[in-house]
């Protein structure tokens, strides 16, 4: 039983749960909260739940929707379903169907990484390996998480303004989550 327990220890990826910390802007303080996945974990439709539990799950299943084509149901787990489904078809429109079929038979093709979960109040921002600066940001309601789409900066809490001023800062170099 030891080395069973053992065995399932190192296969998981080792990750530093919401560790506290803070940054300083412009004069004024950002506290969040950061999880370290190490090694990143990496969104494939084979290694984990499909569901709203956390944001990892989540980006699995919408991912997994807009694999099938089912561009609908995958816009339900937007904060603004309508605005994603419009903007899913005008990116279709542009770039041609056989374009738009391949690139969404393909999303789980290179696993995106993700190495970091930063947390401010019930906004989550899971930042991207692969695209330096880069995040999907998500919203807990009463522990469903739903991907933010909100449409205008203006609009924007000020958790996700100040996760994404986070993320930029860490893209320029200025900001380690080591």
């Amino acid at each position: 039983m030891k080395t069973l327990c053992f065995f399932l220890l190192i296969s998981l990826p080792l990750c530093a749960q919401g560790v506290q910390r803070e940054y300083i802007t412009k004069g004024r303080k950002i506290s969040y909260s950061l999880t370290v996945f190490d090694p990143p974990t990496k969104v494939t439709a084979e290694n984990g739940p499909m569901n709203q539990d956390n944001p990892i799950n989540c980006i699995r299943l919408f991912w997994f929707r807009l694999r099938n084509l089912n561009i609908t149901d995958a816009a339900q787990l937007y904060t603004n379903p309508q605005r994603e489904i419009e903007m899913r078809a005008k990116y279709k429109e542009r770039v041609g169907d056989q374009t738009f079929r391949r690139m969404h038979a393909d999303i789980f093709k290179d696993a995106e990484p993700f190495p970091y979960e930063l947390v401010i109040g019930k906004t989550h921002a899971l930042v991207s390996a692969k695209h330096s600066g880069s995040l999907l940001l998500f919203i807990d309601r009463d522990g469903t998480f739903w991907m933010d789409n909100t449409e205008s900066e203006q609009q924007r809490s000020q958790e996700a303004k100040d996760l994404i001023t986070l993320v930029n800062a860490y893209g320029d170099g200025q900001l380690r989550f080591r």
